[in-house]
């Protein structure tokens, strides 16, 4: 198969891209409701997958030629925030939050969570986990960016060089993963499908079927997710947990045909709005601050109306209902950063 250049020119938009971001980040705030057991599972199974072949999809090495100017572009929109957010996310936690809540009564020191800031460890961010995905994704680009260079584009030799490395991280020494520094046990398996995304990039014209609305794509999708889904164990992505790789393969892989295809008819029936694009550039803030939106509704339902946090998502249509107020108690975040203070995400 030959690599298509024009495929890959800077300037293409693919409008269906923008709501699959934005479907993957809600799938995330979703996920960390923790309403329904399965429903957390499944989302696990192939969510932060389909993030990085996102990515990967989007990278272009023409639109940076320069590795060091690369590194420090991606430094000042990825770990910059990745540090302030902590700040924010880790005096909230200081002041409050480990005093109620899941963290109350925990005696987990005030130095640790510190100190997993400092060395990538995601089981540590106590007070706001989902942050180790943004150092996750400068460590997957750094490490990335060379290699293709390197391989001259063979991303399929890249993927399946790293997938074996995320198999025998989770095969060999699950426990031990979750110790190594620098997000470097996710990154593993990031690396494989940000490698994907790239690929299929690169031969756009050969997929371009995958990213227009079929519902037979969609339910062969859904067919192969199930599949890994129910073979395999609990997948847990942030410490590099994969469980049977080959059907964690399946799963990821039909979730992200699936999640691409409900982006492409959402992208067909509603269009290229700015609305849409402006979710879809807000992902990293909204991955940032909605468990501390989740604690603000937590808080003002507990003390203000009496209810306590457990029935707020006790249930799917509960957890829903709490993922889309944490959500949309995000875009505020979102709107101000983006309109006053878009150096602290490096733009």
């Amino acid at each position: 198969m030959t690599r298509n250049n024009t495929a890959l020119h800077p300037d293409r938009h693919f409008g269906w891209i923008d709501y699959a971001k934005t479907l993957s980040i809600f799938f995330v705030v979703l996920l960390h409701t923790y309403c329904v057991g399965e429903l957390t599972a499944a989302l696990n199974s192939f969510v932060m997958p389909a993030f990085f072949f996102f990515s990967g999809f989007l990278f272009l090495q023409e639109r940076n030629p320069d590795y060091r100017e690369f590194e420090m572009k991606r430094f000042r929109q990825l770990v910059v925030p990745y540090l302030w957010i902590n700040a924010v996310a880790y005096a909230a936690w200081a002041v409050a939050l480990r005093h109620y809540g899941n963290d109350a009564g925990s005696g987990l020191g005030w130095h640790e969570p510190l100190i997993a800031v400092a060395l990538g460890l995601p089981p540590g961010l106590v007070h706001d986990i989902p942050l180790w995905s943004l150092l996750c994704f400068f460590v997957v680009e750094t490490i990335y960016y060379p290699l293709h260079r390197l391989a001259k584009a063979n991303d399929m030799t890249i993927a399946t060089v790293f997938f074996c490395a995320a198999s025998a991280v989770s095969l060999i020494a699950p426990d031990e993963g979750v110790a190594i520094p620098m997000t470097l046990a996710p990154a593993m398996a990031g690396l494989t499908f940000y490698a994907l995304g790239h690929w299929v990039r690169a031969h756009i014209d050969f997929f371009e079927r995958l990213f227009s609305p079929d519902v037979l794509l969609l339910l062969g999708g859904f067919a192969l997710f199930q599949i890994g889904f129910s073979f395999n164990s609990p997948v847990y992505f942030f410490m590099g947990k994969i469980g049977n790789p080959v059907w964690f393969l399946f799963s990821a892989s039909g979730g992200i045909i699936m999640t691409v295809q409900i982006a492409a008819w959402l992208s067909r029936l509603l269009g290229d709005g700015k609305f849409i694009r402006f979710l879809s550039w807000g992902t990293l803030l909204i991955c940032g601050f909605h468990l501390m939106a989740f604690a603000l509704i937590k808080g003002v339902m507990l003390f203000g109306f009496g209810i306590e946090p457990e029935r707020l998502t006790d249930g799917i249509l509960p957890g829903l209902l709490f993922a889309i107020a944490g959500f949309v108690l995000c875009l505020p975040v979102v709107w101000t950063v983006g309109r006053y203070l878009r150096f602290l995400v490096g733009k």
